[in-house]
């Protein structure tokens, strides 16, 4: 497992580098969500939302109205389209890098560093269920409404549990550094 130490401990910087800057770019203006709201009267992306109805999608989707459509389909989906490739790779690095530092190379328990790239894909496959349903405007497709919603909330599963597995490494490798330290062995 050196090799994932030290991909690991390389792609965080840019991984987390990419992840910032298009969070800045997806949430501001003039590409971003704020631009969208100014431009919907409020209404955001039908990303986060949750528990929604197919119904209540292209209800969503019709108060955005054909400016706020074609904004979120020329604007915020290209952006859209990279931040999973960033937060999953950042994810799944540091798991790889903080799990390294605490738990044996051959422990089965660093394929966790897998979660966030689950959840990315889920990303993916409902950011094209948002373009098949924007595309395909004012068509009602249910059912892609409703693979697209559970898509979502596959994402949010597996991003809270990689936020889980993040906290657990964290917690274990300050535990085993202490242990380390109190009983005068060698502190990673």
């Amino acid at each position: 497992y050196p090799l994932i130490a030290r991909s690991s401990f390389r792609t965080i910087p840019f991984s987390r580098a990419g992840l910032l800057i298009t969070g800045v770019l997806g949430n501001g203006r003039p590409f971003g969500i704020e631009e969208l709201k100014s431009i919907t009267g409020g209404v955001g992306i039908l990303d986060m939302e949750v528990f929604y109805t197919p119904e209540q999608a292209y209800t969503f989707l019709a108060a955005m109205g054909d400016a706020g459509r074609a904004f979120e389909l020329t604007h915020i989906i290209p952006i859209d389209l990279l931040v999973p490739l960033f937060y999953g790779l950042f994810l799944s690095t540091f798991i790889s890098w903080l799990l390294h530092r605490w738990l044996p190379a051959a422990s089965p328990w660093h394929r966790l560093n897998v979660i966030p790239v689950i959840g990315a894909l889920f990303d993916y496959l409902e950011n094209l269920g948002i373009i098949a349903m924007l595309l395909a405007w004012p068509l009602e497709m249910y059912s892609i409404a409703q693979i697209t919603m559970a898509a979502t909330l596959l994402k949010f599963g597996f991003s809270v549990l990689a936020g889980v597995v993040v906290l657990c490494a964290v917690a274990g490798w300050i535990l085993l550094v202490l242990r380390q330290r109190c009983s005068g062995g060698p502190a990673s």
